[in-house]
């Protein structure tokens, strides 16, 4: 075989495993039970291809929270949290966050690995605990409730905004505002941009 022809699978086989996970991430958006084979038809291969790259269903999942986790990263890196003051990155993140909603639900219905799950949030949490530690420095969050408690509560909070969606309670921007809200008061910030 020859190397161009190499070179060729190569990207076929990147472009059709990339090609599922998307398809896996919008599908399970909508239907949390679809199987591989709607999983597949989505991504336009057959239900052979999906096994052939993943295997299992469980693995196809694995996959698509770590692409989850990968543009969580981005889209907070993106919100520059460096930038401005204490309150107003607070404010980039949750909205950051916010946009994250709809697409972390598809990630949220496999059973995931509580060890495993915690290592996808330390990126998050060490970027929040940054932003919470200067913002007590420059007397912007008033509170008086430990670093690592304001980190959990917020993923937390994070958390119920997902179910909300989920289990059809709350719409999408409705859930990310109440989330956006009930941050910026556990954090003791007056959110004059999203006052209610």
């Amino acid at each position: 075989m020859s190397e161009i022809r190499r070179r060729r699978q190569r990207v076929e086989v990147g472009r059709n495993r990339a090609a599922l996970v998307m398809a896996a991430i919008r599908t399970l958006a909508e239907r949390p039970e679809a199987s591989m084979a709607e999983i597949a038809s989505a991504a336009g291969v057959a239900r052979q291809t999906a096994h052939v790259h993943f295997g299992t269903r469980e693995a196809l999942l694995a996959a698509v929270r770590d692409e989850l986790s990968r543009r969580a990263i981005d889209v907070l890196d993106a919100a520059d949290l460096e930038a401005g003051t204490a309150t107003q990155a607070l404010g980039r993140f949750l909205d950051a966050a916010g946009t994250l909603l709809a697409e972390q639900v598809a990630s949220s219905h496999a059973d995931t690995d509580m060890e495993e799950e915690a290592d996808r949030h330390l990126p998050v949490e060490q970027r929040l605990e940054a932003l919470i530690r200067r913002g007590r420095d420059s007397g912007e969050f008033a509170t008086d409730l430990e670093t690592g408690w304001l980190v959990a509560a917020t993923i937390a909070l994070g958390h119920a905004a997902d179910h909300q969606i989920r289990i059809g309670r709350l719409e999408t921007q409705v859930a990310a505002n109440q989330f956006r809200t009930s941050v910026m008061r556990l954090y003791g910030v007056n959110d004059p941009d999203h006052a209610r």
